[in-house]
């Protein structure tokens, strides 16, 4: 994987390099001034893989215009600890939100999840105002527990195996039923855990319950 950095600070670079190189995630981190660069670059170089974007060097819909012009090339923002403007980058077209005070925790994670195709969301996100309880037919859920609109975020293939969780299914179960390997659902199932929030399958179940999914038709792997 190649990353394209567009970051204003030297030491941030830094660590951004490092943390890419200890994920064994990336082989090449270049640093370039702007998403227009990086759009010209995308286009003439087709193993520009992702982009890590500041938050604070562009401005609102600037990740909208760059999606619609770059859609397979995935884009991560990085910003501050602040809900509404990880919703406004991820409604944006942005593939991962990470906070900057937490970047050496949640960037390799991040890098991952979107190689997978997924979402990554910090699960702040999920934070409901006031701090009100959830209610599904599992009983209360306490806030910040899932993304309640996470079941927009997941891809065909995350949703049917959020599916399969939520019947009870084991992992060698779901792979069996897919015709997938058992690490390629464990990784799906980590994507669908970053996805809502969660933490294990028993979260994962209960938000599946109150998302009240239904298994998609089939899809290819």
């Amino acid at each position: 994987m190649r990353i394209l950095l567009i970051d204003h600070e030297a030491g941030f670079c830094q660590r951004v390099r490092q943390i890419a190189r200890r994920a064994g995630v990336t082989d090449r981190v270049d640093e370039v001034a702007d998403l227009a660069e990086a759009r010209a670059l995308a286009g003439l170089q087709p193993d520009a893989h992702v982009v890590v974007l500041s938050m604070t060097m562009v401005s609102r819909g600037a990740i909208r215009d760059f999606v619609a012009v770059c859609p397979a090339l995935p884009l991560i923002a990085v910003g501050g600890n602040d809900p509404e403007r990880m919703r406004a980058a991820l409604g944006e077209g942005a593939r991962a939100y990470v906070r900057r005070t937490d970047v050496d925790a949640e960037l390799a994670n991040a890098l991952q999840v979107v190689a997978d195709g997924g979402i990554f969301v910090p699960p702040v996100v999920a934070m409901r105002p006031g701090g009100e309880p959830l209610m599904t037919v599992a009983g209360p859920v306490p806030a910040g527990f899932f993304r309640e609109d996470a079941g927009k975020q997941l891809t065909p293939r995350q949703r049917e195996i959020l599916v399969m969780i939520r019947q009870g299914r084991s992992n060698i179960e779901i792979a069996e039923a897919l015709d997938l390997t058992v690490g390629t659902v464990k990784i799906h199932i980590t994507a669908i855990f970053k996805a809502l929030g969660v933490r294990n399958r028993t979260q994962a179940m209960v938000a599946a319950d109150w998302l009240n999914l239904n298994p998609p038709e089939p899809v290819g792997d």
